[in-house]
């Protein structure tokens, strides 16, 4: 089970306060160390978006990611950044190098 996550930002001003958000998420989540938790971040050509690629081996895994406090902190820090909620798919592997 995955989710592919785009984030739009309002303004470029706030590019650099999303990039610190998410390498200061991914260290958080890695000290809070979530079993079947892998999650990723990309910028993309565009300095107003981003994407997050999150795996979980079950819905346990997941809903450890939701009540995360370094969710809850990042949530915190750039939802008021972002020009509309982030817009979610459910994705499913077929094949992976991580396997």
């Amino acid at each position: 089970m995955s989710l592919l996550v785009h984030y739009t930002l309002k303004s470029r001003d706030s590019h650099d306060a999303q990039t610190d958000a998410m390498n200061a998420l991914v260290e958080g989540l890695k000290a809070e160390n979530i079993a079947g938790l892998n999650y990723s971040c990309f910028s993309t050509e565009d300095p107003l978006r981003f994407i997050g690629l999150l795996e979980f081996t079950d819905n346990e895994a997941k809903q450890e990611f939701l009540d995360s406090a370094s969710f809850a902190i990042y949530k915190e820090i750039v939802g008021p950044t972002f020009a509309n909620p982030p817009q979610t798919t459910d994705i499913t592997s077929i094949a992976s190098t991580r396997d």
